[in-house]
């Protein structure tokens, strides 16, 4: 049997009461403690280490949702975003070849427009 939330809140505050500095209000905290524990008909090793509870999952039906339209859709979403993202690329593409091609022309014009005197050498 578990502990409720009362009682162990009740057991929570009697334990604080071990850290008194008085002997007699600790020895008064133990005998409590331990009286409500047998109580409970519980033991402090049942109390400390309580069993596992067991999980019961339980398959919820799920009531007006089309799972082959719904995957349809998600479908459709994303052949969306792929087409977009696929004009993406081709824009910056096109972008990089230009930068390119002016990079290339500007450096074959410095190389063109370079003074003689540093060929006759």
């Amino acid at each position: 049997m578990a502990i409720d939330d009362r009682d162990r809140e009740k057991l929570v505050r009697i334990l604080k009461l071990l850290g008194s500095d008085h002997p007699g209000e600790r020895a008064s905290a133990a005998l409590a403690a331990h009286r409500l524990v047998g109580s409970l008909d519980e033991n402090w090793d049942e109390l400390l280490d309580p069993k596992p509870t067991k999980v019961v999952v339980q398959r919820v039906r799920e009531w007006d949702v089309n799972h082959r339209d719904a995957a349809e859709a998600r479908i459709r979403q994303l052949k969306a975003t792929t087409e977009r993202q696929e004009r993406q690329i081709r824009a910056l593409r096109t972008r990089i070849n230009t930068l390119s091609d002016r990079e290339r022309r500007r450096r074959e014009a410095e190389v063109s427009d370079a003074p003689s005197e540093a060929w006759d050498r």
